[in-house]
């Protein structure tokens, strides 16, 4: 059981830094833009790895200065509730708790920024900054619930052998 504990804090404390660091590089890329150099350059490849999973529109997304942040407005909300989720999860659920939330939680988030974007790409109604970062977030927070014990989940069932595998 003592194994099975050690590799729940592994498993979190490599989640954490690294979203640390992918909220960190949303901030990077507009503060090293303009920047020569090293700066200037992983700014260029965090925008451009960015932009695989983002659209990165200009009006749709926040400024640091004349730049925009290296995701969109909702891509923002989503990664920084991320991270707060990530941060508060052992203080909701502990890190031994690999029992998943109901799935309406997860359903519910996603809905809401289907709901909103749909609304927005349908012209019934045009979502804004609001709307964006509150779905945005709702759904970016609730994910860390269903990713954090999965991944645990996954861990135990391909690398641990059975017998160290804590029973419920």
């Amino acid at each position: 059981m003592a194994e099975a504990k050690r590799y729940q804090k592994i498993i979190y404390f490599t989640i954490l830094p690294f979203c640390i660091l992918w909220c960190a590089a949303i901030l990077i890329a507009p503060l090293w833009h303009d920047s020569p150099g090293i700066r200037g350059t992983v700014s260029e490849y965090t925008y451009s790895f960015f932009s695989k999973s983002c659209h990165q529109i200009d009006d749709r997304s926040f400024q640091l200065g004349a730049n925009k942040f290296g995701v969109c407005s909702r891509c923002t909300s989503i990664y920084f509730a991320f991270l707060l989720g990530v941060i508060l999860y052992p203080f909701i659920r502990k890190i031994n708790n690999l029992d998943l939330p109901s799935l309406i939680f997860l359903f519910a988030g996603a809905a809401l920024v289907v709901i909103d974007a749909g609304l927005d790409i349908f012209e019934v109604y045009k979502n804004t900054y609001v709307t964006r970062e509150i779905t945005g977030a709702i759904l970016g927070f609730v994910l860390p619930f269903y990713i954090i014990p999965g991944t645990i989940r996954v861990f135990y069932e391909y690398f641990l052998p059975p017998d160290v595998i804590p029973k419920k």
